[in-house]
């Protein structure tokens, strides 16, 4: 015997299935370079893996090394969507997100069949995007050997209660790789390298790596600058 819907039945199911295919619209939306609906995204975005990467390896250069750099982040801005590409090169491509939630999706970037993300937003545009980053690695204040007070809040660091401005470099791309390095203003050598080692926190001063004079240091082995202690 052939089964058939009672008539009744269908017209029953026919507005349920019409509310679900709404609900998936609603929870899934696209949102390209350009649309009027994309400034309420502005600000600055990560990958939710690069974040748990950063509380693995608790320093910038062991998270970026650990993964494909170009597609970490995106900054959305001004109706455009940008790829941050490992802080180095500029972006001018146009894309389109996929928005579900709180998270978004890069897709139609016309390089890669398979979507990116899911992105979290880590900021506004008027934060500072190296600020948001060095929040995540070290927060606190910590006292050195030579009884100066580091405190680092917010990804700003000031010493004796005096701001310095001394902030993550994004761009690893002249770098040693090794640490979370901090460019410095003022100074002989441009940079800090904080690196973790025991309960402590230890700072290398550093040149670009291409300096022909620089002195190589060895995370591991070389003597330290300063030592940071809770």
């Amino acid at each position: 015997m052939q089964f058939t819907f009672p008539r009744f039945t269908a017209l029953l199911l026919f507005p349920l299935l019409l509310l679900c295919a709404s609900a998936a619209t609603a929870a899934s939306t696209k949102i390209c370079t350009g649309d009027t609906a994309l400034s309420k995204f502005d600000g600055y975005w990560t990958t939710d893996h690069f974040v748990s990467l950063l509380k693995k390896h608790g320093n910038w250069t062991g998270a970026m090394k650990a993964t494909d750099s170009q597609q970490v982040a995106l900054t959305i801005r001004d109706g455009l969507i940008k790829q941050n590409l490992a802080w180095h090169e500029g972006d001018e491509t146009a894309y389109c997100l996929r928005v579900a939630g709180d998270r978004i999706w890069l897709v139609g970037d016309g390089k890669h069949r398979a979507e990116q993300g899911p992105y979290q937003r880590l900021g506004t545009p008027e934060q500072n995007q190296a600020d948001l980053y060095l929040a995540r690695i070290i927060q606190g204040c910590f006292v050195s050997e030579e009884k100066e007070q580091w405190c680092f809040a917010d990804g700003k660091l000031s010493i004796n209660g005096k701001p310095d401005k001394a902030r993550l470099s994004l761009d690893l791309s002249e770098l040693d790789l090794y640490g979370t390095p901090l460019r410095v203003e003022g100074r002989k050598l441009p940079f800090w390298y904080l690196v973790r080692r025991g309960d402590a926190w230890v700072v290398f001063e550093d040149d670009y790596a291409s300096n022909e004079k620089r002195v190589p240091v060895d995370p591991n082995t070389s003597k330290p600058w300063r030592v940071l202690r809770k």
